[in-house]
């Protein structure tokens, strides 16, 4: 293809508002245009890249047993009714909403869990028509608050949204191991460094789940792991230290004028903070309105909210603010505890306080605590659940320290169960003529997302981008320097078509400009190779430049071709060799 046919248009500075730097290279690089906040136009080269990075998640989908289908991205509302995940994503604000001219309501899909459904209930009957594997890539939505670097946060975005029905959970398992096969080979094919972590669920919901992270210091997420175990901070479980406490004795309020946070209080008193209580209030919302709950934690931990919202079953917790904790408690924040806590006031205990006696804890008086509270003699102690945030540097299940770091989520597999095949009556008939709900998967794959990783992962301030050979968008930028020059010209278009009939993609720059401006342009949109075709010439040589290398060396003309067609073949079959070893693995 000629650069004058694609249409590059690269920015000779970074971009103001880009936030991160593969973002900024992706704008300057002529990749992205920006239409609005979160939702970006896709140039040719862009293009490019998105359907090289389809190719290979639909090859690997397809062979771990998966059929693509297309799916409507404007979806009834009543479905999404019907799961109860309509009021979910209604509070949140996530999903974009148009009502048809009959003032039907739809949404725009932020994903397709229900009108799957809907489908495999027309084509699967029986049981011998399972396992069926359908996965789409299709364009998303989600109506995001605060749009944000790029690709990662975007307001429309492709992703790849597989779903597996099988009969028995045992079939789900199958189905789920395969599905998390496909993405290893995908990821390992475009060379990600990533790790799979255990994670939440989320509004998607189900049993359990895994997500896939690229290792990223722009990630959003935040990950602990250790030897043989990985979790999304949101999962993450881990053993505390044993707390330090004081002698026990009779409860005593005591007064701890202005000292509310936990760390003047274990200061004024002279007690460690593990051997203190805090206690944090929360509103719940719920399907059925908002509610408020008072959890209660180890002084010198922090309430997971997620873990808090998945056992109270909610759709949200968020910190109450001060006049909701005062209306609630009586007290001011600071000062309340489950001494002295109002009757009727749901209350939540973590597992950090299991066993402890002898606490400082909050009375529900103004600039007043107690001291040598003890669970079941003074105040009443729920049955201790997990609430905790984990933390690094803290033992984790495994009996090593957990150390963390960031990650871009780039996959996310999940095991339903029958959360939406239940709920939409959707399954098949056996032998027995027992109806059997279907044993659902889900698996998502951030295409956009993915592509803003692997630039992340092969990207630098001062060198540009640096394509993996998988998913650039041309392998190889032929660079006449005199591109008004007929003989070269002529010898450059000799070269494309060898090139081209030896399977190497190649982008001819075609166009007039300063050599100086044309060289930074390939720079800038950075293809693995380049061969520049210069003053040698005449004597039948031309420069290659491995981008990725950083070297460039000097070649016969008529060498050039079997060259970099040798390279390029043999480091594909490398990739593609990659993703075999996943699925030899498994057989």
């Amino acid at each position: 293809m000629r650069s004058s046919q694609i249409g590059i248009q690269t920015l000779r500075e970074f971009p103001a508002d880009a936030d991160t730097l593969a973002q900024a290279w992706l704008v300057r690089g002529g990749y992205l245009v920006r239409h609005a906040a979160g939702i970006y136009c896709m140039t040719g080269l862009m293009f490019r890249v998105l359907r090289k990075l389809s190719q290979i998640i639909e090859e690997e989908m397809t062979r771990a047993g998966g059929c693509q289908v297309q799916l409507p991205v404007l979806q009834r509302a009543e479905l999404w009714k019907e799961t109860g995940r309509w009021s979910v994503y209604e509070h949140q604000k996530l999903m974009f909403q148009v009502r048809d001219r009959k003032d039907a309501l739809f949404g725009l899909a932020p994903t397709a869990e229900e009108v799957v459904c809907d489908l495999a209930r027309h084509l699967a009957r029986s049981p011998s028509q399972l396992p069926l594997i359908l996965f789409q890539q299709n364009l998303k939505f989600r109506d995001e608050l605060r749009p944000r670097s790029g690709l990662l946060r975007a307001r429309e975005f492709v992703m790849m949204d597989g779903y597996s029905f099988d009969i028995d959970s045992d079939g789900l398992d199958r189905s789920y191991r395969a599905m998390a096969r496909a993405y290893h080979a995908a990821f390992r094919r475009v060379g990600l460094n990533y790790i799979v972590v255990q994670a939440d669920s989320g509004a998607i919901g189900g049993t359990s789940s895994e997500e896939f992270m690229a290792v990223s210091a722009i990630g959003e997420d935040e990950l602990l792991y250790c030897e043989d175990y990985a979790a999304n901070v949101e999962r993450a479980v881990s053993a505390l230290e044993p707390a330090v406490l004081p002698a026990d004795g009779a409860m005593e309020i005591v007064a701890t004028p202005d000292r509310g946070s936990i760390e003047e209080v274990a200061d004024f008193l002279g007690v460690s903070p593990t051997a203190t209580l805090k206690s944090l209030v929360f509103d719940v919302v719920g399907d059925d309105g908002t509610d408020v709950v008072v959890a209660l934690i180890r002084g010198d931990c922090q309430v997971n909210p997620v873990k808090l919202a998945n056992h109270l079953g909610a759709i949200d917790v968020r910190p109450s603010d001060p006049d909701t904790v005062e209306r609630v408690t009586g007290c001011k924040p600071g000062f309340i505890g489950p001494v002295g806590l109002p009757p009727g006031v749901r209350v939540v205990a973590d597992r950090s306080l299991d066993g402890l006696t002898s606490l400082v804890c909050g009375c529900c008086q103004p600039d007043r605590h107690a001291v040598r509270a003890r669970p079941g003699r003074d105040f009443v102690l729920p049955a201790p659940v997990d609430i905790r945030a984990a933390r690094a540097g803290e033992t984790g299940p495994t009996g090593k320290t957990l150390q963390s770091c960031k990650g871009i989520e780039i996959g996310h597999i999940f095991k339903l169960g029958q959360k939406y095949s239940r709920a939409l009556g959707a399954g098949v008939t056996d032998s027995q003529q027992d109806f059997r709900h279907f044993e659902m998967g889900c698996y998502g794959i951030g295409t956009t997302r993915l592509i803003a990783a692997i630039v992340d992962q092969n990207c630098s301030e001062d060198g540009g981008i640096r394509w993996p050979l998988a998913v650039a968008p041309f392998h190889v930028q032929i660079l006449p320097l005199k591109s008004d020059d007929a003989p070269v010209m002529e010898a450059a278009r000799a070269l494309e078509s060898a090139l081209e009939a030896r399977g190497v993609e190649c982008l001819l720059d075609d166009r007039r400009g300063s050599v100086g401006a044309r060289l930074k342009d390939s720079d800038i949109i950075g293809l693995p190779f380049r061969i520049v075709l210069g003053r040698g010439l005449k004597d039948g040589v031309v420069e290659l430049f491995d981008r990725r290398a950083g070297t460039s060396a000097d070649m016969p003309l008529a060498d050039v071709v079997d060259r970099l067609a040798a390279r390029v073949r043999e480091e594909l079959a490398e990739a593609g060799r990659r993703a075999a070893e996943v699925f030899a693995a498994a057989e």
